[in-house]
């Protein structure tokens, strides 16, 4: 069996990355255009030709979505079938997002293989957590008229007794 992954710490809740994950609107800000296939339900086209390492669009259809735990994907490309799994895992931090993808049918070189991994590395350690930088900064604003301030700076005492005027 033939496997890649990547794997992430994040700084951020497993709600706002499973909406990361699932929004096709913010999968394509950090990993590809996607779009619901007409007339076939939990089925997704991936424009990923182009994109290092992957030959062609990927058709996918949804095999599992437990929110916000996990979701996989069974995916066809070039002749080639995967099963393409994401499970988001809370830590003391935030969260953990670990991606595998494993090779049921096909061939799959070496070089894409690596091509490919190289790509959910840097999709998961770079646009990803800007997304949800940017995600996590909206709420925070949306909320701005709706009253008081979401955060105050805290006020600190000096230690000590206060300076002299001379």
């Amino acid at each position: 069996m033939i496997e890649i992954g990547a794997r992430v710490d994040l700084p951020h809740p497993t709600g706002r990355v499973w909406r990361a994950l699932t929004d096709p609107t913010l999968l394509a800000r950090w990993y590809t255009e996607v779009e619901p296939a007409a007339g076939r339900p939990g089925r997704l086209l991936l424009y990923t030709a182009g994109l290092p390492g992957f030959d062609a669009a990927v058709d996918a259809e949804v095999t599992e979505r437990r929110e916000p735990d996990a979701l996989v994907l069974r995916c066809q490309e070039a002749g080639r079938r995967t099963l393409l799994s994401c499970a988001v895992t809370p830590t003391a931090e935030g969260c953990r997002l670990t991606v595998r993808e494993t090779l049921d049918h096909g061939p799959w070189p070496v070089e894409q293989r690596v091509r490919r991994e190289q790509f959910y590395q840097q999709a998961l350690a770079g646009r990803l957590p800007a997304i949800l930088d940017w995600l996590a900064f909206q709420q925070v604003d949306l909320l701005r008229d709706q009253g008081p301030p979401t955060a105050e700076m805290p006020v600190v005492e000096a230690a000590g007794p206060a300076p002299r005027a001379r």
